[in-house]
């Protein structure tokens, strides 16, 4: 992947951004303003991952086992950790940032390419930053509540910043044979590996009252406790009845 390619998809999430506002309607609700136009994507969403993601995650589940599905997401989450590494690195954390690059080093040799997990064992805890937390931690408000087609749940700071995830992540850089291909189709395993682990989660939150005000608020409590940030809840009548649903 080139440093151009690695860019446009982070150019692409600024411009996208900026200018969702103006191609949305905003509502009367001032915590949620752009509720019926996050419904009809939701809704939609939802029906996609029924057509086509959920079925893939429960075959996947069907042909695999547990110590598999724990090592495909060993190795993609080990993949995550030099953009973690960069993003400490930004936000002021570099004790942090050693430690991170510590078990980026372990897993990935002693680990076999991070299929294995050596380092939590030895005490040296995961931690996962993103570019959205790092915004965040800078000061940059998140913006209403969105929900877009595929992606899902975000705001216009965690838009721009899944783009800054895509610039800052030095594994993107290197060039090989069917580069692009194979970053795809890691993702793609990920995706599914991480939708198999969800299907009793999924399925609790489809018996929620009202799902999309659950997702809602559990997204915004989650990004708010990533950032170090409190948290206002906003003032619906329905109420999480599950704080342990996280999405």
């Amino acid at each position: 992947m080139s440093i151009k390619t690695a860019i446009l998809p982070a150019a692409a999430s600024i411009l996208a951004a900026a200018s969702l506002s103006g191609c949305i309607t905003a509502g009367p609700d001032p915590q949620d303003p752009y509720a019926d136009f996050n419904r009809q994507m939701f809704a939609f969403n939802e029906e996609l991952d029924k057509a086509v993601v959920e079925p893939m995650a429960y075959g996947y589940r069907a042909l695999t086992n547990e110590p598999v599905r724990e090592g495909v997401g060993n190795f993609t989450s080990n993949l995550g950790e030099p953009l973690t590494l960069v993003n400490h690195v930004l936000q002021g954390k570099l004790p942090d940032a050693g430690a991170t690059f510590g078990r980026f080093v372990l897993n990935t040799t002693i680990g076999i390419a991070g299929v294995f997990d050596p380092a939590s064992s030895l005490g040296m805890a995961r931690t996962q930053e993103d570019f959205g937390q790092t915004l965040g931690t800078w000061g940059v408000q998140s913006g209403p509540f969105l929900v877009l087609p595929v992606l899902g749940p975000t705001t216009p700071r965690d838009l721009v910043g899944k783009g800054g995830d895509v610039g800052l992540n030095p594994l993107n850089y290197p060039q090989f044979q069917n580069d692009d291909a194979i970053r795809l189709g890691v993702a793609a395993l990920g995706g599914i590996n991480a939708r198999e682990g969800a299907i009793e989660t999924v399925d609790e939150l489809r018996n929620q009252i009202d799902p999309y005000t659950t997702v809602r608020r559990l997204y915004g409590r989650t990004r708010a406790a990533d950032i170090g940030i409190p948290y206002t809840e906003p003032n619906d009548a329905q109420e999480v009845p599950n704080d342990e649903l996280d999405f």
